[in-house]
């Protein structure tokens, strides 16, 4: 099994169906979650779900925490 950290920017539950299609355990956490507690996780993989915000909205704090992963 392998375990995948989801990160929420608006995850649809149709998207973590899938991921159980392919024998996955999945993690969801807040989308300003910081790097280090997710990589506490000890994750096979992360996935950057979609969302309905702004995605400049989303960068200000989302791309800082996905370049420390």
């Amino acid at each position: 099994i392998y375990k995948i950290i989801a990160i929420d920017y608006g995850i649809k539950k149709n998207i973590l169906r899938y991921f159980s299609n392919f024998n996955c355990e999945v993690i969801v956490v807040p989308c300003n979650l910081q790097a280090k507690e997710i990589t506490k996780l000890k994750p096979d993989g992360i996935f950057l779900s979609n969302g309905p915000g702004d995605p400049a909205a989303t960068g200000n704090y989302a791309i800082d925490i996905i370049q420390k992963l």
